[in-house]
């Protein structure tokens, strides 16, 4: 049976904006539908043009709450990120209403929740009938076999209890990870592999005098620029998001800024020497993926960004660095890098566990007698 999935998505950095995209293509080859998407609006922040070019489906757009930025477009501003929150609790109810005539409208056998607060709160206030299931990298948090990086005892209760929030009713976790973990049943909690677009598995990667970077913030930029001075011989191209700067601009011969483009980004990803980048799960999961070393540099006073520069060095790939010296990278490039295989054979694994899980759901909800049904994505993937 073609299920109707309506995607609600965090609009915070491109993460999940990326990882609807993939999971878009995963259930139109599984004969499933997506008639809408839900993106919680940032005000800080626009919406990448590739995103509504390619995910195939009307999107609207709701006011939510997000990480508010430092007046130097660096870091997060905790007490101000913490009344951004509160100042939208009194627009709670416009918000909802607002969902709820999504949901109404586009009558989903199935809601795909990846990370967006507001579907947690909808969900868990209202109530609505179809299930939903909900999907981010931050669930592996829930894990009990998660490495934390040490200290931080009040982050880290946040961080879960943010988790908790967002998958509020759900009626199943996807937590996605750089590598396997076992299952938590009794916390609907599976461990899944980095849900990576079609387009990253397609590509082959070589490698050319070159180094590629993302910034999520862009008040970064003015350290990168630093760096590239003292060493005008290495050449750097640089994506950021940065309303009304011109598509590319150019510092000198070897560094490039760009808008967002995921197909020039990912194009210069296969070719690049290494990665550098702000700590986000997807920039770094697509960059192991294709074998590159990678330099992570958290978010300043951005727990979450600190927690994945501590899993980048548990899980191998990379080094973590607390400011943009590439000098570690440039040490990297002439190593011997492990091999991407491992994480290459655990994404392989995903492409059927995704729509299963979907799948599972909505039968579930229709019929609480009824096991799991064959999944229809086994037979349009069979190769």
């Amino acid at each position: 049976m073609s299920l109707r999935c309506l995607f609600i998505v965090q609009g915070e950095g491109r993460g999940h904006l990326t990882q609807a995209l993939a999971l878009r293509a995963l259930l139109a080859r599984a004969g499933h539908t997506v008639p809408g998407v839900i993106v919680g609006k940032n005000a800080q922040r626009t919406l990448p043009p590739f995103f509504e070019e390619k995910i195939g489906a009307p999107v609207h757009r709701v006011p939510s709450p997000s990480f508010v930025a430092d007046d130097g477009r660096r870091g997060v501003r905790p007490v101000a990120t913490l009344w951004n929150g509160v100042r939208h609790l009194a627009r709670l109810n416009d918000r909802l209403d607002a969902i709820d005539g999504f949901v109404q409208q586009d009558r989903p056998d199935v809601v795909i929740n990846f990370f967006e607060p507001l579907a947690g709160l909808y969900y868990g206030l209202r109530r609505p009938r179809p299930p939903m299931v909900s999907i981010a990298h931050q669930y592996v948090f829930l894990h009990p076999a998660y490495p934390f990086p040490p200290g931080w005892p009040l982050s880290r209760h946040a961080a879960r209890a943010f988790a908790r929030l967002t998958a509020w009713g759900a009626t199943r976790r996807l937590a996605l990870s750089l590598y396997p973990l076992a299952n938590q049943p009794a916390q609907r909690l599976t461990v899944c592999p980095p849900l990576l677009r079609p387009a990253v598995s397609e590509l082959v990667p070589r490698t050319e005098p070159f180094l590629l970077m993302y910034l999520l913030n862009r008040g970064y930029v003015s350290d990168v620029v630093r760096w590239h001075k003292r060493h005008p011989g290495v050449t750097l191209h640089c994506f950021v998001d940065r309303p009304g700067a011109p598509p590319v601009e150019r510092y000198g011969d070897t560094l490039t800024i760009h808008a967002l483009d995921d197909q020039k980004f990912l194009s210069l990803m296969a070719r690049c020497r290494g990665v550098v980048c702000t700590a986000g799960f997807e920039s770094v999961a697509e960059a192991a993926y294709l074998g590159k070393p990678v330099q992570v540099v958290p978010v300043e006073r951005h727990f979450e960004q600190h927690c994945n520069a501590h899993d980048v060095e548990h899980a191998g790939v990379g080094c973590w660095t607390s400011g943009f010296d590439l000098d570690p990278m440039l040490r990297m490039t002439i190593q011997d890098h492990p091999p991407a295989d491992a994480l290459r054979q655990w994404v392989s694994t995903g492409r059927r566990r995704f729509v299963r899980a979907i799948e599972e759901a909505a039968a579930n909800s229709t019929s609480a007698s009824s096991g799991p049904p064959v999944s229809s994505f086994e037979v349009a993937a069979a190769d």
